[in-house]
């Protein structure tokens, strides 16, 4: 497996991690992370060996979201949907193991993925409005699980619930106790690696398919496209 700087990536056969390590920031995402985390995706989907794909974090969080000391310069590549529609399309079953803030940028990371686990200390939310952002997941995947009414309520408010609550609002698939999380993610990886590959892939495809179109894609960048250019203005006014 390839070195990152800001992921660690393992192999436990039948199951490919990727561990985001950054914990000195909570794991804040950068434009780096978002970047080698797509390169990973890209080796485990190709790679037979792998079944499942667990997403985690080191140290006390999962994410808190997007690093906002990234240079303004870099967000038009960080906003485009490279990394999220891989995540979202991959072939092979994932599995967010989240713990701790799960916030924003990785709150749709979590979204993205076809299950999530969470410990019992987790914080859950979504906060775009909050700094000025949208989240492709929240547009397709959120309302299909929690209904559209719930999804309002937890994008415009940007209130952040524990992972009871998360639950019980069917947005997490279980909640386990802090030290038992990544058994509970291998367990359920091994679970469903144990089926046959093209049935889940299958599966997955036609699943898929009732979340995410292309006018949830063009409202994402019709929206992105205003936020960018007004923070290109506001960059150009204060010289």
């Amino acid at each position: 497996m390839k070195t990152y700087n800001t992921i660690i990536v393992e192999k436990q056969d039948p199951v490919g991690i990727i561990t985001l390590n950054r914990p000195e920031k909570l794991n804040a995402m950068n434009l780096e992370m978002k970047n080698e985390i797509f390169d990973a995706l890209s080796e485990m989907e190709v790679d037979d060996d792998i079944k499942a794909v667990i997403m985690a974090g080191a140290g006390r969080a999962f994410s808190s979201g997007h690093d906002n000391d990234d240079p303004v310069e870099v967000m038009p590549e960080f906003a485009s949907l490279k990394e999220e529609e891989l995540l979202f399309n991959l072939d092979k079953p994932t599995i967010a193991a989240v713990h701790g803030y799960t916030l924003g940028d990785a709150m749709q990371q979590a979204l993205l993925c076809d299950i999530i686990i969470a410990s019992e200390n987790t914080i859950l939310g979504f906060i775009g409005p909050k700094v000025g952002a949208l989240c492709y997941g929240a547009f397709t995947v959120l309302p299909a699980i929690v209904g559209r009414h719930k999804a309002n309520e937890l994008l415009f408010t940007c209130d952040q619930i524990s992972a009871e609550e998360g639950h019980r609002i069917g947005l997490v698939n279980k909640v386990v106790p802090h030290d038992e999380l990544m058994s509970a993610a291998i367990e359920m990886a091994g679970k469903i690696a144990q089926w046959s590959p093209a049935s889940i892939k299958y599966t997955k495809r036609a699943m898929r398919m009732t979340v995410a179109n292309d006018i949830h894609k063009d409202a994402l960048n019709e929206g992105w496209a205003a936020i960018l250019g007004a923070m290109a203005g506001q960059q150009l006014e204060g010289g």
